[in-house]
Formats: structure tokens, C-alpha cells, sequence
């Protein structure tokens, strides 16, 4: 597994940067797996989900900026990419052990032991028989799994604000389970990091708390390499 393990001293150049990745060459693509794997019977959450991979292959192949039309998913599957966004895939799961697999779309760098490696941009399931979109993430909202079975979020809407936020998943939902939120607002322009398990990212109902309290936190979260199905 990648431990993937983040130090305060690196929040400030990690939100700056975009989730670029490079082209995996490793993982067989979804028609080569097509071509050696048995078709397996039909099933309910299979009949919505090879829908979504099909429309979301074809628009990371385009790679046009066209949104498709009747489909909900993050817009760094269809937008035009300036950037190396790395080799984006799906993967089918049963993340809470429920007996219910989800889907999911997100993204492999080169090296495993890079940072941005294993983003999560999509998260579907099934309940009650109905397609559910768990959760939609982008560059600067930016989702991963954890060893330990909880799903980590990293946000930030600049490079002087940020979030870490854990949660569980059960069925269709994430729970907040804790969150570290910082910012570049002391009286000396330093950073003052907030502590909260209530809503993320909430800075006036929130602990203040140190350095060392943070990175404690966030320390306790290892992240998962997920082997992504490339689109193409």
C-alpha cells in the first residue's frame, strides 16, 4: 500500500498545485479486459453503471470541453485538459461492504508514491434501486480512499486556505467524521489551523489547535492505491 502521509510544511505547495498526472501504461484498458475476462450476467447496479463508463470513456477520449448531456459526473472527466490529468479509469467496488458495488471514476499518476496518485472524482451507488451520485470531486476538491476504510477529502478554494476532511460511507452517505481546516490569518501573517467534527469547512464554530494537533490528525489517514481501469 501507499503510505501517503502529509506534513503541515507541505499544505502550502500542494494547494497550489493542479492534479496532474502522467500516463500509466501497466493497468489493461476496459476493452482489452472486455476481450480476456468472461461477460459477466446482467445485474441491476452493472445496467447504470456500464452506461456511465461507456459515456464517460468517450468523453475522456474526445477530451473536447463538451459536457454530456443527461450525465452528472466531475467536469475533469469531460473538460479540455491543458494539463496531464494521468491515465483516468473506473473501478467497480463494494467500498462499504454492504453487498452493494460502487462506481468509481478517478485517476493514476506514473508513480505511485506521488501525491496525487488515486484521485477519486466520482463515487455512484444504488439504493432502492435508484442510481445515487455519492459524491463529486474536482482539482481543488479532491477525494481519496483510506487504508482504514474512510474516504479523505482535500480542499481548498486558494493557495492560502485548505481543508482536510475524513469520512465514513454507509449505503449513499458520508459521514463527517473530523476535519482540520487552515489559514493564512494570523496577526503576523502566519497560519492558524481549526479542528471541528461537526461540518467542514467550518472555521467560527471550530477549535483553533497547533501545528503538531493537525498533523497529528492528519497523520492517522493513509490512502489507498487504487489500480484504476483505464478508460482507453
Amino acid at each position: 500500500m501507499n503510505r501517503r502521509i502529509f506534513s503541515i510544511g507541505t499544505i502550502f505547495s500542494m494547494a497550489l498545485c493542479l492534479s496532474g498526472c502522467q500516463t500509466q501504461e501497466s493497468v489493461p484498458t476496459a476493452a482489452q479486459m472486455s476481450e480476456t475476462e468472461p461477460a459477466k450476467a446482467p445485474s441491476e447496479p452493472y445496467d447504470y453503471y456500464e452506461k456511465l463508463i461507456a459515456a464517460a470513456g468517450e468523453c475522456a477520449v474526445k477530451n473536447n470541453g463538451e459536457k454530456p448531456e443527461g450525465y452528472d459526473f466531475s467536469s475533469v472527466i469531460y473538460m479540455k485538459k491543458d494539463w496531464d490529468y494521468g491515465t483516468l479509469g473506473y473501478l467497480i467496488r463494494d467500498m462499504d461492504g454492504n453487498g452493494t458495488d460502487e462506481l468509481i471514476f478517478g485517476g493514476n499518476a506514473d508513480e505511485s508514491g506521488s501525491w496525487y496518485d488515486s484521485i477519486i472524482y466520482d463515487v455512484y451507488t444504488i439504493s432502492d434501486g435508484e442510481l445515487v451520485h455519492v459524491l463529486d470531486g474536482w482539482e481543488r476538491n479532491r477525494y481519496f480512499l483510506c487504508e482504514n476504510g474512510m474516504i479523505a477529502n482535500e480542499g481548498a478554494s486558494s493557495a492560502f486556505d485548505g481543508s482536510y476532511s475524513y469520512f465514513t460511507f454507509q449505503g449513499d452517505r458520508l459521514s463527517l467524521m473530523e476535519s482540520v481546516t487552515w489559514k493564512y490569518e494570523g496577526d503576523d501573517g502566519s497560519c492558524v489551523y481549526y479542528y471541528t467534527t461537526e461540518s467542514e469547512p467550518d472555521t467560527e464554530n471550530a477549535e483553533i489547535i497547533s501545528a503538531e494537533q493537525a498533523d497529528a490528525v492528519i497523520e492517522k489517514y493513509v490512502y489507498e492505491r487504487i489500480p484504476f481501469i483505464p478508460f482507453a
